[in-house]
């Protein structure tokens, strides 16, 4: 799916990162797909966690690294899968990650760039840059009807 950068943001640590993740969560709607990109350790569980809680989740949130999907209820249902150990997209399949696109679920995906189809699907990338210390750039890229709903987020 063709995506345009929709906003930048630059924080200065978790709690920045988190604060703007939650910022994102309360405009995502039902139904999106959201996939994370960035290197080990960049922040990516960190900006989940604010999603999150911008979705109404007050559960803690931890990668699901070796469970590879977690689901939460908020004020959308919300499936967390982490990629980083995918051996073979048919994994997703088997587990129903794909069963929830297109329904009222809010699909994260860590290392969402090891799984063609939602790699594809997905209305919105966020690709984070770790910097000096616990600076982060945050890439938000969406698809062209969305990109107005979050090109006002300055950080």
């Amino acid at each position: 799916m063709r995506r345009v950068i929709a906003c930048v943001a630059h924080t200065a640590g978790e709690a920045e990162t988190a604060r703007f993740g939650a910022a994102l969560g309360e405009r995502l709607d039902a139904g999106a797909c959201v996939t994370l990109v960035g290197p080990l350790g960049a922040g990516k569980t960190v900006l989940v966690r604010g999603l999150c809680r911008g979705l109404g989740i007050d559960e803690p949130v931890i990668s699901p690294t070796f469970i590879l999907l977690e689901s939460f209820s908020g004020r959308l249902p919300v499936l967390h899968v982490d990629l980083y150990r995918l051996e073979h997209e048919r994994e997703l399949d088997e587990i129903g990650v794909f069963d929830a696109l297109g329904t009222d679920t809010v699909v994260l995906a860590e290392w969402g760039d090891r799984s063609a189809h939602l790699n594809e699907v997905s209305e919105l990338e966020i690709r984070i840059e770790p910097g000096a210390e616990e600076a982060r750039t945050i890439t938000v890229s969406t698809i062209p009807s969305l990109t107005a709903r979050f090109k006002d987020m300055a950080w």
